[in-house]
């Protein structure tokens, strides 16, 4: 059964191969994020994968 980071870790995953993230798409993952009240390390993790492929073009958002 596929858990909450697993769910987190793919939503990420498909937005690095999309190389796309949309405001709708950041809503969805803070909200599974946030969902527990907190971010625990695995979360963190894919949050920084996200966040470094931003930053480094490789990622772009949209409207």
């Amino acid at each position: 059964m596929p858990t909450e980071h697993d769910d987190v870790a793919q939503l990420v995953e498909k937005l690095i191969r999309t190389k796309r993230l949309t405001y709708s798409q950041y809503q969805t993952l803070s909200k599974m994020v946030l969902a527990d009240g907190t971010v625990d390390e695995q979360e963190r993790q894919q949050i920084n994968r996200l966040f470094d492929a931003i930053q480094a073009g490789a990622v772009r958002i949209f409207d």
